[in-house]
């Protein structure tokens, strides 16, 4: 460990601890790198926006719609009686 290392207590499932085993031994990496990549790369993609074409299209739609509620603020049980 490098003086820039944190020790962290972790409670792992014992069968998620037991893949990581194998896939550390496998990979000739230790659980401590398994675990750094991990929490890595999901923190990068954490500030990420996905985007779903489905949604985007959905949007774009109702852009293009034009269509104005004349003010009137819906709740959901409103919307739900149409």
């Amino acid at each position: 460990m490098t003086d820039y290392t944190k020790r962290a207590t972790v409670y792992l499932e014992p069968g998620l601890y037991k893949g990581l085993k194998i896939k550390a031994a496998e990979t000739s990496k230790s659980v401590s790198q398994l675990i750094n990549e991990s929490i890595r790369e999901s923190l990068t993609s954490y500030g990420e926006e996905e985007t779903d074409p489905w949604l985007d299209r959905c949007f774009r739609l109702m852009d293009q719609a034009e269509v104005n509620s004349g003010g009137n603020k819906w709740t959901r049980d409103d919307l739900y009686d149409l």
